[in-house]
Protein backbone atom coordinates (compact mmCIF):
# COMPACT_ATOMS: atom_id res chain seq x y z
CA UNK A 1 0.00 0.00 0.00
CA UNK A 2 2.87 2.37 0.56
CA UNK A 3 4.33 1.45 -2.30
CA UNK A 4 0.73 2.45 -4.43
CA UNK A 5 0.47 5.53 -2.56
CA UNK A 6 4.15 6.93 -3.51
CA UNK A 7 2.94 5.84 -7.13
CA UNK A 8 -0.12 7.54 -7.03
CA UNK A 9 1.66 10.93 -5.23
CA UNK A 10 3.64 10.46 -8.26
CA UNK A 11 0.99 10.74 -10.96
CA UNK A 12 -0.39 13.37 -9.35
CA UNK A 13 2.80 15.58 -9.06
CA UNK A 14 3.45 15.12 -12.49
CA UNK A 15 3.44 18.23 -14.83
CA UNK A 16 0.23 18.14 -16.58
CA UNK A 17 -0.27 20.73 -19.08
CA UNK A 18 -3.86 20.31 -19.24
CA UNK A 19 -4.21 21.09 -15.80
CA UNK A 20 -2.21 23.83 -15.60
CA UNK A 21 -2.08 25.46 -18.44
CA UNK A 22 0.95 27.86 -18.85
CA UNK A 23 0.18 31.35 -20.14
CA UNK A 24 -0.76 31.77 -23.98
CA UNK A 25 2.15 33.70 -25.06
CA UNK A 26 4.79 31.29 -23.49
CA UNK A 27 3.22 27.67 -24.21
CA UNK A 28 5.27 25.68 -26.65
CA UNK A 29 3.37 24.76 -29.78
CA UNK A 30 2.59 21.43 -30.09
CA UNK A 31 1.64 18.36 -32.43
CA UNK A 32 -2.12 18.13 -32.65
CA UNK A 33 -2.86 14.65 -31.42
CA UNK A 34 -5.87 12.25 -32.51
CA UNK A 35 -7.86 12.51 -29.23
CA UNK A 36 -6.95 14.13 -25.88
CA UNK A 37 -6.66 12.36 -22.60
CA UNK A 38 -10.33 13.39 -21.31
CA UNK A 39 -11.88 11.95 -24.35
CA UNK A 40 -11.47 8.03 -23.86
CA UNK A 41 -12.07 8.67 -19.97
CA UNK A 42 -15.50 9.69 -20.84
CA UNK A 43 -16.02 7.02 -22.86
CA UNK A 44 -14.88 4.44 -20.13
CA UNK A 45 -15.51 5.30 -17.09
CA UNK A 46 -12.81 2.44 -15.73
CA UNK A 47 -10.18 3.27 -17.78
CA UNK A 48 -8.38 4.86 -14.87
CA UNK A 49 -8.79 1.98 -12.49
CA UNK A 50 -7.81 -0.25 -15.36
CA UNK A 51 -4.42 1.78 -15.58
CA UNK A 52 -3.65 1.60 -12.13
CA UNK A 53 -3.00 -2.20 -12.23
CA UNK A 54 -4.43 -4.16 -9.71
CA UNK A 55 -2.05 -3.47 -7.18
CA UNK A 56 -3.54 -0.02 -6.46
CA UNK A 57 -6.62 -1.37 -6.58
CA UNK A 58 -6.50 -2.47 -2.41
CA UNK A 59 -6.48 0.71 -1.46
CA UNK A 60 -9.89 2.38 -0.93
CA UNK A 61 -8.26 6.34 -1.13
CA UNK A 62 -5.99 5.32 -3.98
CA UNK A 63 -9.62 4.88 -6.06
CA UNK A 64 -10.76 8.00 -4.62
CA UNK A 65 -7.29 9.97 -5.64
CA UNK A 66 -7.47 8.69 -8.88
CA UNK A 67 -11.10 9.51 -9.99
CA UNK A 68 -9.96 13.12 -8.55
CA UNK A 69 -7.11 12.77 -11.07
CA UNK A 70 -9.66 11.55 -13.73
CA UNK A 71 -12.19 14.73 -12.78
CA UNK A 72 -9.26 16.84 -13.23
CA UNK A 73 -8.17 15.70 -16.26
CA UNK A 74 -11.87 15.60 -17.79
CA UNK A 75 -12.27 19.28 -16.90
CA UNK A 76 -9.17 19.74 -19.55
CA UNK A 77 -10.10 22.76 -22.31
CA UNK A 78 -9.94 22.37 -25.78
CA UNK A 79 -10.35 24.25 -28.96
CA UNK A 80 -13.61 24.06 -30.63
CA UNK A 81 -11.75 22.42 -34.09
CA UNK A 82 -9.31 20.05 -31.38
CA UNK A 83 -12.20 18.34 -30.11
CA UNK A 84 -14.10 17.86 -33.28
CA UNK A 85 -11.08 16.45 -35.17
CA UNK A 86 -10.72 14.41 -31.98
CA UNK A 87 -14.04 12.57 -32.31
CA UNK A 88 -13.89 12.50 -35.58
CA UNK A 89 -10.78 10.40 -35.21
CA UNK A 90 -12.54 8.26 -32.69
CA UNK A 91 -15.11 7.53 -34.60
CA UNK A 92 -13.14 6.60 -37.54
CA UNK A 93 -10.96 4.11 -35.43
CA UNK A 94 -14.14 2.84 -33.59
CA UNK A 95 -16.21 2.08 -35.97
CA UNK A 96 -13.57 0.45 -38.57
CA UNK A 97 -14.12 -2.05 -41.14
CA UNK A 98 -13.92 -5.49 -40.50
CA UNK A 99 -12.34 -4.65 -36.89
CA UNK A 100 -10.88 -8.24 -35.16
CA UNK A 101 -11.92 -7.08 -31.45
CA UNK A 102 -10.23 -10.46 -30.26
CA UNK A 103 -6.80 -9.64 -31.98
CA UNK A 104 -7.12 -6.10 -30.86
CA UNK A 105 -7.37 -7.89 -27.23
CA UNK A 106 -4.63 -9.91 -27.74
CA UNK A 107 -7.33 -13.03 -27.23
CA UNK A 108 -8.93 -15.74 -28.46
CA UNK A 109 -12.61 -15.99 -29.54
CA UNK A 110 -12.97 -19.19 -26.80
CA UNK A 111 -11.70 -16.78 -24.00
CA UNK A 112 -13.53 -16.30 -21.02
CA UNK A 113 -15.10 -12.83 -19.50
CA UNK A 114 -12.18 -13.17 -17.04
CA UNK A 115 -9.76 -13.11 -19.55
CA UNK A 116 -11.08 -10.31 -21.73
CA UNK A 117 -11.06 -8.00 -18.78
CA UNK A 118 -7.42 -8.60 -17.93
CA UNK A 119 -6.48 -8.19 -21.32
CA UNK A 120 -8.78 -5.28 -21.59
CA UNK A 121 -6.49 -3.67 -18.64
CA UNK A 122 -3.12 -4.53 -20.20
CA UNK A 123 -3.94 -2.99 -23.38
CA UNK A 124 -5.26 -0.08 -21.63
CA UNK A 125 -1.88 0.16 -19.70
CA UNK A 126 0.11 0.04 -22.45
CA UNK A 127 -1.59 2.52 -24.52
CA UNK A 128 -3.00 5.45 -22.98
CA UNK A 129 -1.85 8.70 -24.08
CA UNK A 130 -0.46 10.14 -21.00
CA UNK A 131 1.99 7.01 -21.18
CA UNK A 132 2.26 6.67 -25.07
CA UNK A 133 1.67 9.63 -26.88
CA UNK A 134 2.02 7.83 -30.62
CA UNK A 135 -0.47 8.10 -32.75
CA UNK A 136 -1.03 4.49 -32.85
CA UNK A 137 -1.10 4.02 -29.03
CA UNK A 138 -4.38 6.21 -29.45
CA UNK A 139 -5.64 4.08 -31.79
CA UNK A 140 -4.79 0.80 -30.26
CA UNK A 141 -5.97 2.67 -27.06
CA UNK A 142 -9.69 3.55 -28.65
CA UNK A 143 -10.22 0.19 -29.91
CA UNK A 144 -9.87 -1.54 -27.10
CA UNK A 145 -12.51 0.64 -25.61
CA UNK A 146 -14.74 -0.53 -28.42
CA UNK A 147 -13.70 -4.00 -28.66
CA UNK A 148 -14.10 -4.57 -24.27
CA UNK A 149 -17.42 -2.37 -24.88
CA UNK A 150 -18.68 -5.27 -27.47
CA UNK A 151 -16.79 -8.75 -25.89
CA UNK A 152 -17.76 -7.72 -22.14
CA UNK A 153 -21.56 -7.98 -23.23
CA UNK A 154 -22.62 -11.54 -23.52
CA UNK A 155 -25.60 -10.68 -26.13
CA UNK A 156 -23.58 -7.95 -27.98
CA UNK A 157 -20.28 -10.29 -28.28
CA UNK A 158 -22.82 -12.68 -29.57
CA UNK A 159 -24.19 -10.85 -32.44
CA UNK A 160 -20.36 -10.17 -32.79
CA UNK A 161 -19.50 -13.75 -33.41
CA UNK A 162 -22.05 -13.73 -35.69
CA UNK A 163 -21.28 -11.28 -37.99
CA UNK A 164 -17.95 -12.33 -38.12
CA UNK A 165 -15.71 -10.77 -40.42
CA UNK A 166 -18.39 -8.87 -42.23
CA UNK A 167 -18.15 -6.24 -39.04
CA UNK A 168 -18.79 -2.88 -40.17
CA UNK A 169 -19.24 -3.37 -43.81
CA UNK A 170 -22.91 -2.88 -43.98
CA UNK A 171 -23.35 -0.58 -41.26
CA UNK A 172 -25.29 2.63 -41.70
CA UNK A 173 -23.08 5.35 -39.48
CA UNK A 174 -24.62 8.12 -40.43
CA UNK A 175 -28.42 7.06 -38.99
CA UNK A 176 -30.18 8.80 -36.95
CA UNK A 177 -33.46 8.54 -34.66
CA UNK A 178 -34.50 12.22 -35.26
CA UNK A 179 -38.06 12.79 -36.95
CA UNK A 180 -36.95 13.33 -40.72
CA UNK A 181 -40.04 11.57 -42.58
CA UNK A 182 -42.57 11.54 -39.27
CA UNK A 183 -44.85 9.55 -38.66
CA UNK A 184 -48.60 8.79 -39.72
CA UNK A 185 -50.42 10.36 -36.73
CA UNK A 186 -51.61 13.38 -38.30
CA UNK A 187 -55.36 12.51 -37.98
CA UNK A 188 -55.00 11.44 -34.59
CA UNK A 189 -53.23 14.85 -33.42
CA UNK A 190 -57.06 16.40 -33.22
CA UNK A 191 -58.13 16.80 -29.77
CA UNK A 192 -60.81 14.91 -28.57
CA UNK A 193 -64.31 16.35 -28.62
CA UNK A 194 -65.69 17.79 -25.27
CA UNK A 195 -68.85 16.08 -24.49
CA UNK A 196 -72.00 18.50 -24.13
CA UNK A 197 -72.80 18.47 -20.28
CA UNK A 198 -68.89 19.30 -19.38
CA UNK A 199 -69.02 21.68 -22.31
CA UNK A 200 -72.25 23.61 -21.05
CA UNK A 201 -71.09 23.66 -17.33
CA UNK A 202 -67.60 25.24 -18.02
CA UNK A 203 -68.72 28.03 -19.72
CA UNK A 204 -71.38 28.18 -17.14
CA UNK A 205 -69.26 28.83 -14.76
CA UNK A 206 -67.14 30.72 -16.71
CA UNK A 207 -69.65 33.57 -17.57
CA UNK A 208 -71.38 33.31 -13.83
CA UNK A 209 -69.06 32.30 -11.11
CA UNK A 210 -65.55 33.80 -13.13
CA UNK A 211 -67.40 36.49 -14.65
CA UNK A 212 -65.40 35.91 -18.01
CA UNK A 213 -66.66 39.35 -19.17
CA UNK A 214 -66.38 42.54 -17.18
CA UNK A 215 -68.84 45.48 -17.04
CA UNK A 216 -67.17 48.83 -18.06
CA UNK A 217 -67.54 51.19 -15.85
CA UNK A 218 -65.89 54.10 -18.61
CA UNK A 219 -69.49 54.05 -20.04
CA UNK A 220 -71.03 56.76 -18.37
CA UNK A 221 -74.44 55.89 -19.65
CA UNK A 222 -75.87 53.02 -17.49
CA UNK A 223 -78.41 51.88 -20.40
CA UNK A 224 -75.83 51.73 -23.17
CA UNK A 225 -73.50 50.07 -20.53
CA UNK A 226 -75.60 46.99 -19.76
CA UNK A 227 -76.39 47.06 -23.49
CA UNK A 228 -72.47 46.88 -24.08
CA UNK A 229 -72.23 44.57 -21.30
CA UNK A 230 -75.22 42.23 -22.72
CA UNK A 231 -73.86 41.31 -26.01
CA UNK A 232 -70.21 41.08 -24.91
CA UNK A 233 -71.86 38.21 -22.59
CA UNK A 234 -73.49 36.81 -25.33
CA UNK A 235 -70.82 36.66 -27.78
CA UNK A 236 -68.43 34.88 -25.18
CA UNK A 237 -70.52 32.57 -24.73
CA UNK A 238 -71.09 31.88 -28.75
CA UNK A 239 -67.16 32.02 -29.32
CA UNK A 240 -66.49 29.70 -26.32
CA UNK A 241 -68.81 26.85 -27.74
CA UNK A 242 -67.99 27.37 -31.14
CA UNK A 243 -64.62 27.32 -30.40
CA UNK A 244 -65.10 23.44 -28.56
CA UNK A 245 -67.15 22.22 -32.15
CA UNK A 246 -64.51 24.03 -34.45
CA UNK A 247 -61.85 21.80 -33.58
CA UNK A 248 -63.22 18.53 -35.02
CA UNK A 249 -64.77 20.67 -38.06
CA UNK A 250 -61.29 20.40 -39.30
CA UNK A 251 -61.49 16.92 -40.47
CA UNK A 252 -62.65 16.91 -43.79
CA UNK A 253 -59.51 19.34 -44.51
CA UNK A 254 -57.35 16.81 -43.55
CA UNK A 255 -58.52 13.97 -44.13
CA UNK A 256 -57.89 15.12 -48.15
CA UNK A 257 -54.17 15.89 -47.54
CA UNK A 258 -53.71 12.68 -45.51
CA UNK A 259 -50.81 9.99 -46.32
CA UNK A 260 -52.46 7.42 -48.51
CA UNK A 261 -52.13 4.75 -46.41
CA UNK A 262 -53.07 6.86 -43.23
CA UNK A 263 -56.46 7.14 -45.23
CA UNK A 264 -56.75 3.72 -45.81
CA UNK A 265 -56.92 2.89 -41.85
CA UNK A 266 -58.72 5.64 -41.13
CA UNK A 267 -61.57 4.85 -43.58
CA UNK A 268 -61.44 1.14 -42.31
CA UNK A 269 -61.35 1.68 -38.90
CA UNK A 270 -64.55 4.16 -39.27
CA UNK A 271 -66.43 1.22 -41.67
CA UNK A 272 -65.66 -1.06 -38.70
CA UNK A 273 -67.37 1.34 -36.51
CA UNK A 274 -70.47 1.36 -38.43
CA UNK A 275 -70.57 -2.15 -38.71
CA UNK A 276 -70.73 -2.09 -34.70
CA UNK A 277 -73.59 0.24 -35.27
CA UNK A 278 -71.73 3.62 -35.02
CA UNK A 279 -73.51 6.50 -37.16
CA UNK A 280 -71.64 7.56 -40.30
CA UNK A 281 -68.95 10.18 -39.55
CA UNK A 282 -70.62 12.38 -42.53
CA UNK A 283 -73.28 12.81 -40.96
CA UNK A 284 -72.18 13.88 -37.72
CA UNK A 285 -70.04 16.39 -39.14
CA UNK A 286 -72.97 17.58 -40.78
CA UNK A 287 -74.35 17.77 -36.92
CA UNK A 288 -72.21 19.53 -35.89
CA UNK A 289 -71.73 22.09 -38.82
CA UNK A 290 -75.42 22.79 -38.18
CA UNK A 291 -75.40 23.05 -34.27
CA UNK A 292 -72.25 25.50 -35.18
CA UNK A 293 -74.55 27.76 -37.45
CA UNK A 294 -77.57 27.80 -35.24
CA UNK A 295 -75.06 29.32 -32.52
CA UNK A 296 -74.38 31.79 -34.56
CA UNK A 297 -77.82 32.55 -35.55
CA UNK A 298 -79.30 32.79 -31.90
CA UNK A 299 -76.57 35.07 -31.14
CA UNK A 300 -76.61 37.43 -33.41
CA UNK A 301 -80.67 37.99 -33.27
CA UNK A 302 -79.91 38.47 -29.12
CA UNK A 303 -77.04 40.38 -29.54
CA UNK A 304 -78.55 42.66 -31.60
CA UNK A 305 -81.37 42.91 -28.97
CA UNK A 306 -79.77 43.32 -26.54
CA UNK A 307 -78.08 46.17 -28.19
CA UNK A 308 -81.21 48.30 -28.69
CA UNK A 309 -83.00 47.38 -25.44
CA UNK A 310 -85.04 50.35 -23.76
CA UNK A 311 -83.28 49.83 -20.63
CA UNK A 312 -80.50 48.11 -19.06
CA UNK A 313 -82.15 45.45 -16.73
CA UNK A 314 -84.50 44.17 -20.25
CA UNK A 315 -80.69 43.87 -22.04
CA UNK A 316 -79.33 42.01 -19.10
CA UNK A 317 -82.31 40.00 -19.05
CA UNK A 318 -82.17 39.35 -22.90
CA UNK A 319 -78.87 38.24 -22.44
CA UNK A 320 -79.70 35.50 -20.35
CA UNK A 321 -82.44 33.68 -21.83
CA UNK A 322 -79.91 34.14 -25.08
CA UNK A 323 -77.35 32.16 -23.17
CA UNK A 324 -79.96 30.04 -21.70
CA UNK A 325 -80.96 29.01 -24.93
CA UNK A 326 -78.23 28.27 -26.38
CA UNK A 327 -76.96 25.95 -23.38
CA UNK A 328 -80.21 24.05 -24.20
CA UNK A 329 -79.68 23.88 -27.75
CA UNK A 330 -76.18 22.23 -27.16
CA UNK A 331 -77.53 20.09 -24.23
CA UNK A 332 -80.43 18.70 -26.86
CA UNK A 333 -76.96 17.41 -29.52
CA UNK A 334 -75.70 15.87 -26.26
CA UNK A 335 -76.27 11.97 -28.22
CA UNK A 336 -74.70 13.62 -31.23
CA UNK A 337 -71.45 14.30 -29.12
CA UNK A 338 -71.51 11.17 -27.78
CA UNK A 339 -71.47 9.42 -31.38
CA UNK A 340 -68.78 11.50 -32.36
CA UNK A 341 -66.41 10.78 -29.39
CA UNK A 342 -67.58 6.98 -30.37
CA UNK A 343 -66.06 7.53 -33.78
CA UNK A 344 -63.15 9.83 -32.52
CA UNK A 345 -62.33 7.04 -30.46
CA UNK A 346 -62.17 4.25 -33.33
CA UNK A 347 -60.28 6.54 -35.17
CA UNK A 348 -57.46 6.79 -32.45
CA UNK A 349 -57.45 2.68 -31.99
CA UNK A 350 -56.15 3.02 -35.82
CA UNK A 351 -52.48 1.66 -36.14
CA UNK A 352 -50.00 4.80 -36.15
CA UNK A 353 -47.00 3.65 -38.25
CA UNK A 354 -43.41 5.82 -38.04
CA UNK A 355 -41.91 6.02 -41.35
CA UNK A 356 -38.27 6.91 -39.66
CA UNK A 357 -38.36 2.96 -38.40
CA UNK A 358 -37.49 0.07 -40.68
CA UNK A 359 -40.81 -1.78 -41.63
CA UNK A 360 -41.77 -5.67 -42.48
CA UNK A 361 -45.07 -6.77 -43.25
CA UNK A 362 -46.18 -10.35 -42.53
CA UNK A 363 -48.78 -10.99 -45.43
CA UNK A 364 -50.95 -14.10 -46.84
CA UNK A 365 -53.81 -15.65 -47.14
CA UNK A 366 -56.71 -15.77 -44.31
CA UNK A 367 -56.09 -17.86 -41.62
CA UNK A 368 -52.65 -19.07 -42.08
CA UNK A 369 -51.14 -18.05 -39.32
CA UNK A 370 -49.43 -14.66 -39.52
CA UNK A 371 -50.62 -13.42 -36.70
CA UNK A 372 -48.83 -16.15 -34.27
CA UNK A 373 -45.80 -15.34 -35.97
CA UNK A 374 -45.81 -12.10 -35.29
CA UNK A 375 -46.56 -12.78 -31.61
CA UNK A 376 -43.54 -15.13 -31.58
CA UNK A 377 -41.06 -12.41 -33.07
CA UNK A 378 -41.98 -8.72 -31.65
CA UNK A 379 -43.89 -7.26 -29.08
CA UNK A 380 -47.30 -7.19 -31.24
CA UNK A 381 -49.90 -9.33 -29.29
CA UNK A 382 -52.50 -9.53 -32.40
CA UNK A 383 -55.64 -11.88 -31.70
CA UNK A 384 -55.30 -15.55 -32.69
CA UNK A 385 -58.37 -17.68 -33.59
CA UNK A 386 -58.91 -20.53 -35.23
CA UNK A 387 -61.59 -19.12 -37.79
CA UNK A 388 -60.34 -16.73 -40.57
CA UNK A 389 -60.44 -13.11 -40.78
CA UNK A 390 -59.75 -13.14 -37.00
CA UNK A 391 -57.58 -9.87 -38.08
CA UNK A 392 -59.83 -7.17 -39.19
CA UNK A 393 -57.20 -4.18 -38.79
CA UNK A 394 -53.08 -3.76 -39.34
CA UNK A 395 -51.20 -4.62 -35.41
CA UNK A 396 -47.79 -3.13 -35.26
CA UNK A 397 -45.20 -5.20 -32.42
CA UNK A 398 -41.68 -4.17 -32.51
CA UNK A 399 -38.58 -5.73 -32.52
CA UNK A 400 -35.17 -4.38 -31.08
CA UNK A 401 -32.01 -5.23 -33.56
CA UNK A 402 -28.01 -4.25 -33.27
CA UNK A 403 -27.25 -2.92 -36.77
CA UNK A 404 -24.30 -5.44 -37.90
CA UNK A 405 -21.44 -3.87 -37.01
CA UNK A 406 -22.19 -1.33 -34.94
CA UNK A 407 -23.18 0.02 -31.67
CA UNK A 408 -26.35 1.29 -33.25
CA UNK A 409 -30.23 -0.15 -31.82
CA UNK A 410 -32.87 0.09 -33.90
CA UNK A 411 -36.55 -0.51 -33.50
CA UNK A 412 -37.87 -2.18 -36.07
CA UNK A 413 -42.09 -1.94 -36.29
CA UNK A 414 -43.38 -5.51 -37.37
CA UNK A 415 -47.12 -5.61 -39.27
CA UNK A 416 -49.66 -8.02 -38.54
CA UNK A 417 -51.86 -7.88 -42.17
CA UNK A 418 -55.70 -8.70 -42.97
CA UNK A 419 -55.40 -11.82 -45.00
CA UNK A 420 -55.55 -11.68 -48.84
CA UNK A 421 -58.17 -13.42 -50.74
CA UNK A 422 -57.36 -12.08 -54.57
CA UNK A 423 -55.23 -9.39 -56.21
CA UNK A 424 -57.86 -8.00 -58.59
CA UNK A 425 -59.87 -5.08 -57.46
CA UNK A 426 -62.82 -6.62 -57.75
CA UNK A 427 -62.51 -9.16 -55.34
CA UNK A 428 -61.05 -6.40 -52.68
CA UNK A 429 -62.60 -5.18 -49.65
CA UNK A 430 -61.41 -2.17 -47.57
CA UNK A 431 -59.29 -4.92 -45.73
CA UNK A 432 -57.39 -6.17 -48.78
CA UNK A 433 -56.88 -2.39 -49.56
CA UNK A 434 -55.35 -2.01 -46.71
CA UNK A 435 -52.85 -4.87 -46.81
CA UNK A 436 -52.01 -3.70 -50.72
CA UNK A 437 -51.60 -0.41 -49.17
CA UNK A 438 -48.78 -1.19 -46.30
CA UNK A 439 -47.26 -2.27 -49.60
CA UNK A 440 -47.75 0.20 -51.66
CA UNK A 441 -47.49 3.07 -50.14
CA UNK A 442 -44.90 1.98 -46.60
CA UNK A 443 -41.33 1.00 -47.25
CA UNK A 444 -41.74 -2.25 -46.12
CA UNK A 445 -39.95 -5.71 -46.09
CA UNK A 446 -42.59 -8.72 -47.32
CA UNK A 447 -43.07 -11.77 -45.38
CA UNK A 448 -45.02 -14.35 -47.13
CA UNK A 449 -46.50 -16.71 -45.07
CA UNK A 450 -47.49 -20.17 -46.47
CA UNK A 451 -50.09 -22.53 -45.01
CA UNK A 452 -49.19 -25.73 -46.17
CA UNK A 453 -52.77 -28.13 -45.32
CA UNK A 454 -55.62 -24.85 -45.77
CA UNK A 455 -58.17 -28.04 -45.50
CA UNK A 456 -59.46 -26.70 -42.25
CA UNK A 457 -60.32 -22.95 -41.73
CA UNK A 458 -58.18 -21.63 -44.59
CA UNK A 459 -60.16 -20.38 -47.89
CA UNK A 460 -57.55 -20.44 -50.58
CA UNK A 461 -55.43 -23.82 -51.30
CA UNK A 462 -52.48 -24.57 -52.21
CA UNK A 463 -52.56 -23.65 -55.56
CA UNK A 464 -54.08 -20.54 -55.22
CA UNK A 465 -51.34 -19.29 -52.22
CA UNK A 466 -48.81 -19.58 -55.11
CA UNK A 467 -51.02 -17.64 -57.28
CA UNK A 468 -51.37 -15.03 -55.10
CA UNK A 469 -47.39 -14.70 -53.70
CA UNK A 470 -46.17 -14.44 -57.83
CA UNK A 471 -49.07 -11.72 -58.18
CA UNK A 472 -47.26 -9.96 -55.22
CA UNK A 473 -43.67 -10.70 -56.36
CA UNK A 474 -44.27 -9.39 -59.67
CA UNK A 475 -45.88 -6.35 -58.65
CA UNK A 476 -42.88 -5.37 -56.05
CA UNK A 477 -40.11 -7.13 -57.55
CA UNK A 478 -37.68 -4.95 -55.77
CA UNK A 479 -38.87 -6.00 -52.61
CA UNK A 480 -36.59 -7.34 -49.80
CA UNK A 481 -38.88 -10.90 -49.32
CA UNK A 482 -39.10 -13.89 -47.60
CA UNK A 483 -41.40 -16.97 -47.83
CA UNK A 484 -42.46 -19.00 -44.86
CA UNK A 485 -44.40 -22.31 -44.65
CA UNK A 486 -46.45 -22.59 -40.94
CA UNK A 487 -47.92 -25.07 -39.57
CA UNK A 488 -44.91 -27.89 -40.31
CA UNK A 489 -45.82 -29.87 -36.93
CA UNK A 490 -49.49 -31.15 -38.88
CA UNK A 491 -49.45 -34.44 -39.89
CA UNK A 492 -51.87 -33.90 -42.61
CA UNK A 493 -49.61 -30.86 -44.11
CA UNK A 494 -46.70 -33.49 -44.94
CA UNK A 495 -48.24 -33.39 -48.99
CA UNK A 496 -48.50 -29.86 -49.35
CA UNK A 497 -45.28 -29.49 -47.30
CA UNK A 498 -43.24 -31.22 -50.29
CA UNK A 499 -45.08 -29.61 -52.81
CA UNK A 500 -44.51 -26.21 -51.67
CA UNK A 501 -40.55 -27.20 -50.76
CA UNK A 502 -40.22 -27.75 -53.92
CA UNK A 503 -41.65 -24.23 -55.72
CA UNK A 504 -39.85 -22.56 -53.01
CA UNK A 505 -36.94 -24.36 -51.84
CA UNK A 506 -35.08 -21.74 -49.79
CA UNK A 507 -38.98 -21.18 -47.79
CA UNK A 508 -38.50 -21.17 -43.99
CA UNK A 509 -40.22 -24.24 -42.47
CA UNK A 510 -41.95 -22.82 -39.04
CA UNK A 511 -43.97 -24.36 -36.13
CA UNK A 512 -45.61 -21.47 -33.96
CA UNK A 513 -46.45 -24.63 -31.81
CA UNK A 514 -43.48 -26.69 -31.18
CA UNK A 515 -41.54 -23.25 -32.00
CA UNK A 516 -39.26 -25.31 -34.71
CA UNK A 517 -37.71 -22.77 -37.15
CA UNK A 518 -38.13 -19.82 -35.31
CA UNK A 519 -35.10 -18.81 -34.50
CA UNK A 520 -33.95 -19.28 -38.32
CA UNK A 521 -37.18 -16.81 -38.88
CA UNK A 522 -35.91 -14.24 -36.27
CA UNK A 523 -32.26 -13.93 -38.11
CA UNK A 524 -33.76 -14.02 -41.32
CA UNK A 525 -36.53 -10.61 -39.76
CA UNK A 526 -33.64 -9.23 -38.43
CA UNK A 527 -31.69 -9.13 -41.93
CA UNK A 528 -34.85 -7.76 -43.32
CA UNK A 529 -34.57 -4.76 -40.77
CA UNK A 530 -31.19 -4.04 -41.72
CA UNK A 531 -32.02 -3.72 -44.97
CA UNK A 532 -34.80 -1.87 -44.53
CA UNK A 533 -32.97 0.83 -42.13
CA UNK A 534 -30.98 1.48 -45.61
CA UNK A 535 -33.69 2.05 -47.68
CA UNK A 536 -35.08 4.54 -44.73
CA UNK A 537 -32.24 6.47 -44.81
CA UNK A 538 -32.20 7.01 -47.98
CA UNK A 539 -35.71 8.08 -47.48
CA UNK A 540 -34.34 10.18 -44.71
CA UNK A 541 -31.85 11.88 -47.68
CA UNK A 542 -34.20 12.49 -50.22
CA UNK A 543 -36.28 14.55 -47.65
CA UNK A 544 -33.26 16.38 -46.54
CA UNK A 545 -32.54 16.82 -49.58
CA UNK A 546 -36.00 18.82 -50.89
CA UNK A 547 -35.71 20.64 -47.92
CA UNK A 548 -32.10 21.99 -47.98
CA UNK A 549 -33.20 23.06 -51.97
CA UNK A 550 -36.18 24.87 -50.48
CA UNK A 551 -38.96 21.88 -51.73
CA UNK A 552 -41.08 20.95 -49.32
CA UNK A 553 -43.80 18.25 -51.02
CA UNK A 554 -45.78 17.49 -47.98
CA UNK A 555 -45.71 16.06 -44.46
CA UNK A 556 -44.33 13.05 -46.11
CA UNK A 557 -42.37 11.57 -48.85
CA UNK A 558 -44.41 10.42 -51.64
CA UNK A 559 -43.64 6.70 -53.56
CA UNK A 560 -41.99 8.54 -56.42
CA UNK A 561 -39.05 8.48 -53.85
CA UNK A 562 -39.50 4.63 -53.02
CA UNK A 563 -36.68 3.06 -54.63
CA UNK A 564 -38.29 -0.36 -54.19
CA UNK A 565 -40.82 -0.03 -56.32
Amino acid sequence: RLLAMVAVLHTLTAPCERIHPAPRAARPARPARAACACAPLRDSPRSWAALAGPGLLLSVGVSGALRRRGELVGRCRLGRSQRCVAQATRQKVRLSEGANFYKVLGVTRDASQEDIRAAYKKVIRETHPDINPSPDATDRFIQAQEAFRWLSDPQQRAVYDGVGGKFGQDALYDYTDEPILGSLSQIQDVDLLTPAAPMVNRARTEIFSKQAVKIDLNIKDVRARFRKYGAQRLMWVKNYLCREIRKVLQYPKLIRHLHPFERLSVELSLMQHMDKGGVPFGQLLGALKELRQRLNEETAVRAHAASKAERGRLATFIADEGISEMFELVLNHAPIFEQFLAAQRAILAAPVIDLDKPTVVFVGAPNVGKSSLVRSLSTGRPEVRDYAFTTKQLTIGHLWHFIAGTPLLIQGQILDSPGLRGVSEEEQNLMDQLTFGAMNHLPTAVVFVFDPFPCTHGLLSIEEQVELRNTLRLRFPRRPWLDVITRIDLEEAKEGLEELSELFPSAIQVSSLEGTGLEELNMQVRRLLEEMTKVVRQLQRSKLRQLRVGVDNGPHVGKEALVLR
